[in-house]
């Protein structure tokens, strides 16, 4: 037999040269310091937003939308209570023994998630009192038309509510001089007027005011009595018409401390009644000022320093 030789085959591998990039630069670690200063902005947030309550987070909304409860008006309640949030010697809840639990930050954000829901409806609450306000300044003009009162009877609309004016005039008096004694004619128009405070979920303050006319013996009666009789019988009123009970948040007396002419201070259209029909938040900060029921009432500045 012939040998074969077998035949080798040599294969020769040779390793391809690699493309060298250029070196990586830093970028991403400016973007990683960015996201890192965002998370600590939003959970310094999440921790202040634990510590103010519902009533002081609409307070701070009011004032920065440039909303003034109560000023111009014969009230004017000034909340003093609520817990500071600012200065260099703030401590925020939870970072006194540690840091936060993870249940303590699962309930902040849920806080914060219901603060939120209703921070979007805020606007949407307030454009419908604006419309309830201008209904019902609509009805009671056409009620005050049917009974030809236009001159007795003043509207306008405030951001506290709806400020509603009745007054004298040199037809008709309201009362009967030096008395709290309604008028058949406004007892009638009260009377009418009294079911339409019922169309809105909306407080009532009643303010009586007088002129500057004086009463001989003021010891025994004065402007101040006289003013608050005749709230109180504006107050009936309108009760006896219908209005519910529950409407009138406060009657004040004003006597003549407010007069709509100071130059003529003993003019019939100094002799009036007021009735404010109050915003939400305006009652609100009302509450926040006297308390609800005696429930969360304004908190003194300084603690009270025990009897020795």
């Amino acid at each position: 037999m012939r040998s074969k030789k077998q035949a080798h085959t040599t294969i020769i591998k040779r390793a391809s040269r690699r493309e060298h990039h250029a070196p990586h630069g830093g970028a991403w670690k400016v973007a990683f310091a960015d996201f890192t200063l965002a998370m600590m902005a939003l959970f310094m947030v999440l921790w202040i937003m634990s510590s103010v309550t519902e009533e002081e987070r609409k307070e701070v909304v009011a004032r920065l939308t440039g909303e003034s409860i109560f000023d111009g008006m014969v009230v004017s309640p000034l909340s003093s209570g609520g817990k500071a949030i600012n200065g260099p010697n703030m401590i925020m809840p939870g970072m006194q023994g540690g840091e936060q639990s993870t249940e303590d930050l699962t309930r902040q954000l849920e806080q914060l998630d219901q603060a939120s829901q209703s921070a979007q409806t805020l606007e949407d609450v307030n454009k419908r009192s604006q419309q309830e306000m201008v209904e019902l300044a609509r009805v009671i003009m056409e009620i005050t038309k049917a009974f030809d009162a236009q001159s007795n009877l003043e509207m306008e609309i405030v951001p506290q509510g709806l400020r509603i004016l009745i007054q004298d005039d040199q037809k008709r008096e309201m009362f009967q001089r030096s008395s709290a004694i309604l008028t058949p004619f406004f007892q009638r128009l009260l009377t009418q007027l009294a079911p339409v405070f019922n169309k809105i979920n909306n407080k009532v303050i009643i303010t009586g005011h007088t002129d500057s006319s004086m009463y001989r013996d003021q010891t025994r009666y004065n402007n101040w009595n006289l003013s608050g009789d005749r709230a109180l019988a504006a107050r009936i009123a309108l009760e006896q018409g219908g209005m519910m009970k529950d409407k009138v948040i406060q009657v004040n007396a004003m006597a003549d401390r407010m007069l709509l002419k100071p130059d003529q201070p003993l003019s019939a259209a100094n002799r009036r009644i007021e009735i404010m029909v109050l915003t939400h938040a305006a009652a609100d900060s009302l509450y926040q000022f006297f308390g609800t029921h005696g429930v969360d009432v304004v908190k003194p500045v300084a603690p009270a320093t025990p009897a020795p």
